[in-house]
Order: C-alpha cells, then structure tokens, then sequence
C-alpha cells in the first residue's frame, strides 16, 4: 500500500478524549478559544509588510506544529466505540490559518469580541474529511503596531492548557524567524507536507499514571450515580438550572484587570493563604447566594479545572515537546468543592436587606470570603498533593508573553479564555487568564437557554466591582 493513500492508525482515544469527543458529537460542547493580543515588530506593522507578515505567522505556526503532534492529527471511526487518531500526509494551511483585515473606522475591541463569541459556537468541519480540529484566526487592522490571534480548538484534540503552551511556543517561533528564514521543509506553499515517520502522541493520562481508587471511593460514586431520585438529598446540585439542549448559544461575558490591581489581589491572596482561584470561587458563592434565594438554592457547588501535567512523568528523548509541562494533549480533572446549606445561610445573614445592586462586601461577609476561599485552596493543594488518587477519570494560569523594552521583539500584551456552554457541567463557568505583568482577564460563559443573562450579568458585575473594592481598600 503506497504511503500516499495509506490510513495510519496511531492510537485510540483515550478516556478523556473520548468523552470530549461524545460531549461535541451529542452538541453538548462546542469550542474553546484561547485569545492573545500581539506586539508586533516595526518592521511589519506597515501595511505594504501584509505579505511578509502572513509568511512569518505560516512559518511560525508551522514550526509550532512540528513540536506538538497533536496539532497534525486527524481523527476517524469518530462515532464508534474506539474512535482513534490518525496520521495525517499533509495540512493544507488554509484550513488552519485565517486572516481577518478591518477598516480603520471599525472598532478593533468590538471586532475581536465579536469574533470570539462566533468561534466558541461555531462548529467544526466535518470530522470524516480528516483533518485536525483547530485553527486559528489573526485580526489586523490598517498600521496599528498590534494583532489579535484567536486559536480555537475542538477539545477531544487538547485541553485548556494546550493553547497556552501553543501561544506561548508559537511567540518563540515568531521571535526566532526574525532572522528572515522563512524556508521549511515540506512547506510548499499553503500545504505542509508531514514527515513520513508516524508522530509520537502523548500518551493518555491513564496509561501514565495508575489510577489507584479506594473501595470507600468507588462505592461513593456508585452511591450518588445509582441510588433513586427520592433519596438525592444533595441540595447543592443547581436545581434552579434547568438542563436545556436546545437551541443551543453561548452567553459569554469578560471584564480586565490592570496588572497594578492583579499584583494588589496576588498580594491579598499570599496574606489569606489562598489563591486566584480560590478567591474566584469565593467571590461567586457570595454572588450566587446574594441573587438566589434560599428557596431555590439552599446550597451550592463549584468545581476547578486541574492540570496534571506536574504529575506526568518526565518527556522522552524523543517526544519533539520536550518537557511534560510543555505537552499539548488531554491531561486535566475536575475537583469538586461542596459549601452546605450552614455556610451558605451565614453568608446571605450578613448580605444586606436592601436588594439594590451596587453594594460592597461588609467586613463581616470579607472574613467569610478569606475563609471559603483558603479553604477552597486547601482542597486543591490535597488534590495536588495526591495526585491522581480517587479521580475517576480550566484554569489556564499565567502566560509568559515575554514583554521586554525591546520593540523589535514580538511579544504578548493581554490574553483572553473562553469557552462555549457545557450543557452537562456548571450553570455558569469563570475562566481566568493572565499574561505575565500585563494584568488578567476573567470571563464567564452560560447556555442561553438554561441561564437568565440577567443574572449572568449580575454575578459578573459583582466579581468586577469586588475585586475593585479589594484593590481600592488595601
């Protein structure tokens, strides 16, 4: 069989990447984005530098290609039990790279907003043509010193933390082809042919690392999956949700922080023995709890996206990523966090009676805050440290965008995380993203048609507004 027709099988999916990919299939899920605002070289900011600029970004994204193989496969048997991913002969980059010119007089901010909403709904193209499920989408406008890149991924190919490390390996090659070589091999034109040697994939997290469950575990979930609907007592499940498919859209909302701000909260979060994480979750109990009444909603839960690229073994000789941490593949779980009915009533005793919006944390609902949030801390440092232990089976984190006083160098600005509703997962999820001393953005995405915008809206306005009174009262 010529190698020109030949269907290379290199692996089966594995437990993550099969459920990502059932989630997309039924049109529960559809795209995730991972947003970043570039610097640009001087030399290519001009407009008659358009066709120097599009070769740099092709020759860029192809050398970030060739360093993660999960960026070069395509996927077949996608609707059977042991759906796998296959090598692919070549990539034609028309598919993967799309450039989006706008006039001067259009707004630059509301174009690239606009853009992210559409790419998180937006579906993938058929999943039999093979090809890989990402792409990303670079935004200029006239001779203005700076462009967006909007990669959008299909999650079964990776997870969140995949598009930083992309972002951030893609920015390396920017910087490394300043030198002007813009030759690769197998690069003609538009289409990339791939080597003829099979790609190494990183291998699924449960062929890693043994997954050790305890009995007390395993008869829990087995409780909570199986016992009848009368005896579920858990009051913090989001009955107050209703489960709805169809239609299906996304309501995404995001709001920045200044990096002079994000460094007064880091400072807070060290002082309160938390994190950025852990106060988001507090700073939503308090929200929910203010805009829900107790009727509905006596209880709550959240969960936090973890990464375990930490407890990977070392990278192979011969994987092209190098270190673990740099792998782009299916490598988080989920923790839950539980607050009962009595941490929540204490919370809405001390919000104020007056249900005009508006209003700061008291001192006393502050301390309650500190304590849910390094709590909330405490239970993914445990996770940390156990590792994958009782996990059956997005916080992205920080960005190096590699700001310098050098303007000759390409370098990274802001970025922002999105991702489209889950049907099956949290009513609403928050999604924060920061770029190394260049500050945080924090967005939040909900079903439109299980989740009130109104709300949404409000709860997003109390996280900005309490954040901002934190930095203001410090």
């Amino acid at each position: 069989m010529s190698h020109d027709t030949e269907t290379v099988a290199l692996r089966k999916f594995g437990i993550n990447e099969t459920y990502q990919l059932a989630m997309y299939l039924l049109d529960q899920y559809r795209g995730t984005t991972l947003s970043c605002r570039y610097a640009m070289p001087p030399r290519l900011v001009p407009a008659e530098s358009r066709t120097q600029l599009e070769e740099a970004v092709k020759v860029a994204v192809v050398d970030t290609i060739m360093r993660h193989p999960m960026l070069q496969v395509g996927m077949m048997n996608a609707t059977s039990k042991t759906p796998s991913w296959i090598q692919l002969q070549s990539l034609d980059l028309t598919q993967h790279i799309k450039w989006l010119y706008i006039g001067g007089h259009n707004d630059f901010e509301q174009t690239v907003q606009e853009t992210f909403r559409v790419q998180l709904d937006d579906r993938f193209p058929d999943l039999s043509i093979k090809q890989p499920g990402w792409k990303i989408t670079v935004i200029r406008q006239g001779n203005a010193p700076i462009m967006e890149v909007l990669l959008t991924w299909n999650h079964p190919q990776f997870d969140g933390a995949g598009p930083k490390v992309f972002h951030e390996d893609f920015l390396e090659m920017l910087n490394n082809a300043e030198n002007g070589a813009y030759e690769r091999t197998g690069l003609d034109g538009d289409i990339l042919r791939l080597p003829q040697a099979p790609p190494l994939l990183p291998t699924p997290i449960e062929n890693l690392k043994s997954l050790p469950l305890d009995l007390k575990y395993l008869a829990k979930v087995f409780w909570e999956e199986t016992r009848p609907q009368f005896l579920n007592r858990d009051v913090s499940q989001a009955a107050w949700c209703q489960i709805c498919t169809s239609p299906y859209k996304t309501q995404f909302r995001a709001f920045f922080m200044d990096n002079t701000s994000l460094l007064v909260i880091l400072a807070l979060c060290r002082q309160n023995k938390t994190t950025i994480t852990g106060l988001l979750n507090g700073l939503a109990l308090i929200a929910f709890s203010l805009h829900l009444d107790n009727t509905v909603a006596p209880a709550f839960q959240s969960s936090t996206i973890m990464d375990h690229r930490r407890n990977l073994p070392p990278a192979r000789p011969e994987d092209p990523w190098a270190r673990s941490d740099r792998a782009v593949g299916n490598y988080v779980t989920q923790l839950p966090h539980r607050f009962d009915a009595g941490l929540v009533a204490r919370i809405r005793s001390k919000l104020s009676a007056d249900a005009s919006e508006g209003r700061d944390l008291s001192v006393d609902l502050q301390h309650e805050l500190w304590a849910v949030s390094a709590q909330n801390r405490l239970e993914i440092a445990r996770k940390v440290g156990a590792g994958l232990r009782n996990d059956l089976v997005t916080n992205i984190g920080v960005l190096d965008g590699k700001t310098s006083d050098d303007d000759q160098r390409w370098s990274i600005s802001r970025a922002q995380f999105g991702l489209s509703a889950e049907i099956p997962a949290a009513a609403i999820e928050f999604a924060p993203v920061s770029v190394a001393g260049r500050g945080m953005c924090v967005s939040a995405n909900w079903p439109d048609c299980a989740v009130d915008a109104m709300l949404g809206e409000r709860i997003m306005a109390d996280l900005e507004r309490w954040l901002a009174q934190l930095v203001s009262q410090s």
